[in-house]
């Protein structure tokens, strides 16, 4: 029997941003199989990207490597990043690493990809 990695990743489009859904345990074993993908989605320097950590259960220092990668790759673009985050232990490391002040945060994916007032979202490319 082939055993299930414990953590997932699944990518989509919402209105102008692309979502990507990160699940099960992020630590020194899923992010150095994850990195590949997650760099190549910066690479394409997506307008928005938000990545929904309401599914992770678990985060260690290596987890927040690859957040501060992820933001790091996208700086100096056009991308803005946001983190949708509803675990008050995933907020809690945040505020004492230091590191609540540098990701815009968000409690679920709609109003995270919400366009500003007076703007319409536009359905191109959305996935339901």
């Amino acid at each position: 029997m082939v055993q299930q990695p414990p953590y997932g990743l699944r990518e989509r489009r919402l209105s102008n941003s692309t979502v990507i859904e990160l699940s099960g345990e992020l630590d020194l074993v899923a992010t150095t199989e994850l990195v590949t993908s997650l760099d190549a989605v910066c690479a394409a320097q997506p307008r928005q990207l938000v990545l929904d950590l309401r599914k992770v259960t678990f985060l260690d220092c290596s987890g927040l490597s690859l957040l501060c990668r992820i933001r790091n790759r996208l700086q100096g673009g056009q991308s803005r990043l946001l983190l949708v985050l509803d675990d008050p232990r995933h907020r809690r490391l945040l505020r004492l690493t230091r590191l609540s002040d540098t990701f815009d945060i968000a409690t679920d994916v709609y109003s995270a990809v919400e366009p500003p007032r007076g703007r319409a979202a536009s359905s191109e490319g959305d996935i339901a």
